[in-house]
């Protein structure tokens, strides 16, 4: 007999991890099965024997909810949370070879060198201009249409390439940002339709401040807290899903697990074809595809054509006296038109006490993605050199790296490029007529790491689970 649960959840990044908490504090009997070796997906941690601390993906959080912060809490890391200090409010983008300020004010934004006198009268007009009829169109062709092309290439394109390592003009504008399409939509105007469509707040509680924030030993201490919370029981590393086939009340579920330490031994690799209720695919679009294609193809080909692109992650760290720049804020993003080798540099030991040994300074690059994936693909002693050649030109770096590592993503950030909403309509069918089957990922809804976790929980809180069995326990262990 199979071992049966509530939910079997496919793919141990934050989505499925939040998916996974969710359905813990239901009492779910549920399993989760993870194919690379540790949880958290992207979001990874390393200390270096020089003392620097990595991060492997994404290296901040922002965050304002109370429940956050309150899941913190019962997950037990609350105290090791940190938020970055006040220098992480500047923002740096360049602008003709030289970093400048990111105006975060209306009254910055007028006085800023970043937009001709010019660009910022046609960007005050743009409550005049008409919404679109069109479905869609790009992030580009849309910010250009309502501020022009001034906010469009100084602001918007390198805000995509921070995000998403994406480009505007392949990245849909109704799919990457949805409040702004609908805020056009309602009220014919971004300006406008923002202002009304706020809702209310109670005036007699504060408003909730948006944090940057990591944890003292890394955005991993999140995704390893809750492995701990789920236990071995009900999380399976080393673990790959090679099929899922549809049962009479539920989904088999094909297993291939490696061998298994148990003491001084390890267990035999082995092949289990488990039940559950209720599946959960929270693994990148690609996998999840292969997984799906049985059942319908419209649905796989969705999948299939989101595209990852190539990214590189650049760790140089530096003595402190061999940077000229102060490096006093959260980092320097690069449009396109500047033509860098990188498309920004963000500077992790400005923003979290430990970052860098003392004396030193930690800088992380990123390169390749949409705009440019052929640079992500060099080998690394040529992505080291040209963003150390960068830094020296950028950053007044005057010395050689005291550290140099790249790490490297084939298939980094999904893009929610032209025809992603239709794509996603596609999996919603697939939903609507297998209703025991969820997917889940970054590939839809949002790619940080807040929305991934909280799109995981709001999945929790649907799933149906069965009301004539005891759900606080695994049908039946065979380990």
């Amino acid at each position: 007999m199979a071992m049966s649960y509530d939910c079997i959840i496919v793919g141990a990044g934050i989505s499925g991890l939040g998916a996974a908490y969710g359905l813990l504090q239901r009492e779910a009997a549920l399993l989760v099965v993870e194919a690379g070796a540790t949880v958290g997906g992207a979001m990874r941690s390393e200390r270096t024997a020089e003392g620097f601390l990595l991060e492997h993906g994404p290296n901040t959080v922002v965050g304002h909810d109370p429940e956050l912060w309150q899941q913190f809490e019962a997950l037990g890391i609350a105290g090791e949370r940190v938020v970055a200090g006040h220098q992480g409010r500047t923002r740096y983008l360049l602008h003709r070879g030289r970093p400048l300020p990111m105006p975060m004010s209306p009254p910055a934004l007028l006085r800023t060198p970043l937009l001709s006198p010019l660009a910022k009268l046609r960007a005050l007009a743009e409550p005049c201009v008409p919404r679109t009829p069109a479905p869609d169109e790009s992030a580009y062709a849309f910010v250009a249409r309502r501020l022009g092309p001034g906010p469009a290439e100084r602001f918007l394109d390198p805000f995509v390439s921070g995000v998403y390592a994406g480009d505007p003009h392949q990245l849909s504008m109704r799919a990457g940002f949805p409040s702004l399409w609908e805020s056009e939509q309602r009220a014919g105007s971004l300006l406008l339709g923002m202002a009304t469509g706020k809702p209310k707040r109670d005036t007699q509680q504060p408003k909730p401040r948006r944090e940057l924030f990591s944890f003292g030993a890394g955005l991993h201490t999140w995704p390893r807290a809750v492995a701990q919370a789920l236990g071995p029981r009900r999380l399976w590393t080393h673990s790959r899903v090679t099929a899922i086939t549809r049962a009479a009340d539920g989904w088999q579920v094909r297993v291939e697990r490696e061998a298994q330490p148990r003491g001084n031994r390890h267990s035999p690799a082995e092949t289990l074809v488990l039940h559950a209720s209720e599946l959960i695919l929270a693994t990148p679009a690609y996998v999840a595809a292969e997984l799906i294609a049985p059942f319908s193809d419209e649905a796989a080909r969705a999948l299939r054509a989101i595209p990852y692109p190539p990214l590189a992650v650049v760790h140089l760290g530096y003595f402190r006296e061999d940077v000229t720049h102060p490096l006093d804020g959260f980092g320097m993003l690069c449009p396109s038109g500047e033509q860098r080798a990188i498309l920004g540099s963000l500077w992790p030991s400005t923003l979290f006490h430990g970052r860098a040994p003392l004396g030193a300074v930690l800088t992380t690059q990123f390169v390749g993605g949409m705009r440019a994936p052929e640079l992500a693909l060099r080998d690394d002693t040529a992505i080291i050199e040209a963003t150390h050649h960068e830094l020296v030109d950028l950053l007044g770096v005057r010395g050689k790296p005291r550290l140099a590592r790249v790490i490297r993503w084939p298939q980094a950030i999904p893009q929610y490029v032209a025809g992603h909403v239709a794509r996603i309509a596609a999996l919603e069918r697939l939903e609507h007529a297998q209703t025991s089957l969820h997917l889940l990922g970054n590939y839809r809804g949002g790619v940080s790491a807040v929305q991934c976790w909280q799109n995981g929980l709001a999945l929790a809180a649907r799933v149906r689970l069965p009301q004539t069995l005891d759900s606080s326990f695994v049908r039946e262990l065979t380990h």
